[in-house]
């Protein structure tokens, strides 16, 4: 049984590790939406709802593989020579899954300051065109108020 379950615990790393480099894949390409000169945000949107489908996936996964370590934690425990390879194998899986998510942190962090900058050229882009209409508005009332005549009273003498 113990066995059993140190397989699984192999096969859900291994999963585990595949989910991280989807994520690291969609962060790339969220990156590659906010690199591009008009952001597709409804593209960038998709990729967000994909990301979070993902890290739902990795949290069951987390979970199910802390189930499993409680069940074989002291069984590993006690006997280590038997088990060394499969051990081996977690250890080597563990240290690449730090690695990806030491990775995938900071893309995000890259990402996160895209964004950043992205919505405050939105915001002045807003801004300058709110200001370009009300100049427009402002010159065509005056152009208005140029072409009208006021009335005039005039004295006629005969």
């Amino acid at each position: 049984m113990e066995k059993q379950y140190i397989q699984m615990m192999l096969e859900s790393l291994q999963k585990k590790e595949a989910v991280l480099q989807s994520l690291l894949e969609k962060s790339a390409e969220q990156k590659d939406v906010l690199s591009a000169e008009n952001v597709d945000w409804d593209a960038f949107d998709v990729l967000t709802v994909d990301k979070g489908n993902l890290i739902d996936t990795l949290l069951k996964l987390d979970e199910g593989f802390e189930g499993l370590f409680e069940r074989v934690k002291e069984p590993l425990t006690m006997k280590k020579d038997l088990y060394k390879t499969e051990i081996g194998f977690m250890q080597a899986t563990i240290r690449s899954l730090t690695d990806k998510s030491a990775e995938l942190e900071a893309l995000e962090q890259r990402n996160k300051k895209l964004v950043e900058t992205k919505l405050t050229e939105s915001r002045q882009a807003i801004k300058q065109s709110k200001i370009g209409s009300q100049a427009a508005m402002q010159y065509y009332q005056r152009m208005n108020k140029i072409n009208t005549i006021d009335p005039q009273l005039m004295d006629k003498k005969s």
